[in-house]
């Protein structure tokens, strides 16, 4: 072959061998894009919708949020898996966070496996995995600061939206949950709302300080002013607290990192925007006709430093209470999503030496404080992880201001990082990581901030070396593997989304019948929803509690003590109680009726029913104790009269008339003008006078 077509042949094949390597790559990269842009819209659609969706079928907020973080991220998790599986593309984009939150996550498997209620750790199992997995996926697939700002956007357009709707409430204008009669927005309520408003805050504050155009300018200032004004209505002393906090922290970092100069070039601006907050700030803490609170800001600031308060002495308790449970296991705690398991039965030893908090007792889910409540339930050892996250994440974030000449930038991460330590400060007093919409949003932002303060990270390149005979065996190896992932979606949607949402719907349509004693059809719904979703306490509650009320006392027992093991609640017991008595087992109903008052000290209807126990079996020492302490629990209560009533009608069986008059006496006095029990009061007196007479 002459040289001169060797070098062409050569040369032929050579770029043919090229293109199909060009066409290779490229449609790797292609498909991998399409992955990319499909898991960030489904972020983004996530972030939507769990602050902003609320049923009018399902008023508890949080499950309505839980079931849409599971639902995406269940389908978030199979399109990353699918990505993984058509591209080969399974290298995660590095970052200082990944080790201490994966081994965060081993800690929370190991807390379920040491969980004594493991259908109930499983829930809040998932919740904290699906932080875990958000964080992931936005520090993995939103590799370019172009894909920053529409997330960022997306933010101010939802906390715009909470706040509106929060205002319209605050002013008697709700289309949608008027029944409610509260401030709930579409997040729940109103410390949440302050919350989610508080991570946003200071993000677009920092975009209100780099923003140029007049217009946009503008846009930020109304925006940043509707959100003072709903910081201000809802009155979360928490959140203020943890915005003065945030405050002292921000200004250190301004003329640490030498960021002034921005704000002295917005120095007009930040004094007509700090004018309008003087404003409504006035507005809020004086009585005016806007000002539609009964109390204003300065009262329920200064409510903070009352001793009396119930709201901080109850928090004191639970805190106190927590600290109890940690005692007994500091190292790994009880089990993730245990506390509202074990709270009742530590409150009640607690409360045995400390009488004070009586008062102020009752059942908590959460301890108010979210690193209290890790400590309980995942041990020092998950604390300190999470701490560890937490500071690894602050000297990440002080490293990027030291070393970025950019004052643009470190404006921005100002912003984000105030957000975060804004909720951070928050979780010593609420328990925001329980709440999907505000803890999404923590960790959605945690990625954000992590992705802006990391340098671009290119996409990688593929290579083909593959023959045709692998390609064919590997595409259908990938088609297989694909199908087993949208099988698995499928069926973890409806095992851990789908159906516990719609047992959610059956429960909350079988309450409303039951509420107007219609309880045969109550119980159909509730028959529905424990069938769908057999381990959630309260609905087996209440379908135990309607067999009680129709009379089936067999169903009522099996659905109750059921319940006890997935819900520990006072109330259960105590309807325990009930359906003994009614079924003559009058030694179990009496066991029911003194550990439901156990759990629960100032629980006057356990008292007041073992008291009617007793005095049925005429034990009448015993009947005068405990209605006795109704009494000295609730000295004031409206019904008063009714007790003292039956107590007078003990001391008369007891053949003690003068006491038994005294009581009567006292009701008397007490009764509602126009009740019947006057007449029975009186008739009773009379007796008494003519056996008095007679003798």
């Amino acid at each position: 072959m002459a040289p001169g077509i060797n070098l062409y042949l050569e040369l032929f094949l050579f770029l043919n061998k090229y293109e199909r390597s060009v066409k290779v790559k490229k449609y790797w990269i292609e498909k991998d894009n399409i992955y990319q842009k499909l898991l960030t819209i489904l972020l983004q659609l996530l972030l939507i919708t769990i602050p902003l969706f609320a049923s009018k079928y399902v008023y508890d907020f949080r499950v309505n949020q839980e079931a849409i973080l599971k639902l995406f991220n269940v389908i978030l998790f199979a399109i990353f898996l699918m990505k993984i599986i058509n591209t080969g593309k399974y290298s995660l984009q590095r970052t200082k966070l990944d080790l201490p939150l994966i081994l965060f996550s081993l800690v929370l498997f190991l807390s379920l496996f040491i969980s004594k209620t493991k259908a109930v750790s499983f829930q809040e199992f998932i919740i904290f995995l699906s932080y875990i997995l958000i964080f992931f996926l936005i520090t993995n697939n939103l590799n370019r600061k172009k894909d920053f700002n529409p997330f960022i956007y997306l933010f101010f357009i939802i906390s715009l939206l909470v706040s509106i709707y929060t205002l319209m409430q605050y002013y008697g204008i709700d289309p949608y949950l008027s029944d409610l009669h509260n401030l709930t927005s579409t997040i729940g309520q109103k410390n949440w709302i302050s919350n989610y408003l508080a991570m946003i805050f200071p993000v677009v504050f920092s975009y209100f300080l780099l923003e140029q155009t007049k217009k946009n300018k503008i846009k930020y200032f109304f925006l940043l002013s509707i959100l003072y004004a709903t910081l201000m209505i809802c009155q979360s002393r928490g959140i203020w607290i943890s915005i003065s906090l945030t405050v002292i922290l921000a200004i250190y970092i301004i003329f640490k990192f030498n960021l002034l100069k921005i704000f002295q070039e917005n120095k007009k601006r930040l004094s007509l925007l700090l004018l309008i907050f003087l404003v409504i700030t006035i507005i809020y803490s004086t009585d005016n006709p806007l000002n539609k609170s009964a109390i204003t800001v300065p009262q329920r600031a200064l409510s903070t430093f009352d001793e009396q308060d119930p709201s901080i002495n109850t928090r004191l308790l639970i805190w106190k209470t927590t600290l109890e449970m940690i005692k007994d296991n500091p190292i790994f705690g009880s089990g993730i999503g245990t506390f509202k398991m074990n709270y009742l039965n530590y409150q009640a030893e607690f409360l045995k030496n400390n009488p004070y908090y009586i008062q102020y007792s009752g059942k908590a889910g959460e301890a108010h404080n979210e690193y209290l409540q890790m400590w309980a339930e995942i041990g020092i050892v998950g604390l300190g992880i999470f701490i560890g996250i937490i500071l690894i994440f602050y000297s990440l974030i002080i490293d990027y201001w030291k070393e970025n000449d950019s004052d643009k930038e470190k404006i921005i991460v100002f912003g984000l990082v105030s957000g975060i330590t804004c909720f951070l400060i928050h979780c010593l007093f609420t328990f925001p990581f329980h709440v999907p919409a505000l803890g999404v949003t923590f960790f959605a932002l945690l990625g954000l901030t992590v992705i802006y303060a990391r340098k671009i990270n290119l996409p990688k390149t593929y290579s083909d070396n593959r023959t045709k005979e692998s390609k064919l065996k590997n595409k259908r190896i990938k088609i297989t593997l694909t199908i087993i992932v949208l099988v698995f979606m499928i069926w973890a949607i409806n095992l851990i989304a789908v159906r516990p949402y719609i047992a959610e719907i059956k429960y909350f349509k079988g309450m409303r019948h039951n509420v107007d004693g219609n309880y045969s059809e109550a119980l159909s719904y509730f028959e529905q929803a424990a069938s769908l979703y057999p381990y959630n306490g309260r609905i087996l509650h209440a379908l135990g509690t309607t067999y009680y009320n129709l009379g089936n006392l067999t169903k009522a027992e099996e659905v109750l003590l059921q319940t006890t093991r997935y819900r520990i609640d006072a109330k259960t017991f105590y309807n325990l109680g009930l359906v003994y008595r009614q079924a003559g087992l009058f030694s179990k109903a009496e066991e029911e009726f003194r550990y439901a008052a156990y759990l629960i000290p100032k629980f006057t209807k356990a008292y007041y029913d073992l008291g009617y126990l007793y005095f049925t079996q005429e034990k009448y020492d015993d009947t005068i104790e405990q209605w006795n302490k109704i009494l000295e629990i609730e000295p004031n209560f409206n019904n008063k009269y009714i007790v003292l009533n039956n107590l007078g009608i003990v001391y008369k069986k007891k053949e003690m008339p003068d006491k038994a008059l005294e009581y009567f006496l006292e009701a008397l006095v007490l009764a509602p003008e126009g009740s019947p029990i006057i007449e029975d009061i009186e008739k009773e007196i009379k007796n008494l006078d003519k056996n008095r007479k007679g003798e």
